[in-house]
């Protein structure tokens, strides 16, 4: 896998083109993450964030899909 990283300044239209390079091979699936520096939010941003993700199904749902891979090593206690 080979990893390409471009910063970029967000456009006023969001939308971003990528130019990748020659050996790129056609029709080859590739993976896109966007990462943004940070985003200014105060505190009261915050919480009211995660008070949302209390009701938030998709949030729920992959929450109880993370503790149920989690388990079986919850139940074997301390590692020596």
């Amino acid at each position: 896998m080979r990893a390409i990283k471009q910063t970029v300044t967000v456009p006023v239209s969001r939308e971003l083109n990528i130019k990748l390079p020659e050996e790129a091979i056609a029709h080859e699936e590739a993976e896109i993450i966007v990462l943004f520096k940070s985003v200014a939010s105060s505190p009261d941003d915050k919480f009211t964030a995660m008070e949302s993700a209390m009701s938030d199904k998709m949030f729920l749902a992959d929450l109880h899909e993370a503790m149920g891979d989690f388990e079986h090593a919850d139940s074997e206690g301390k590692i020596a």
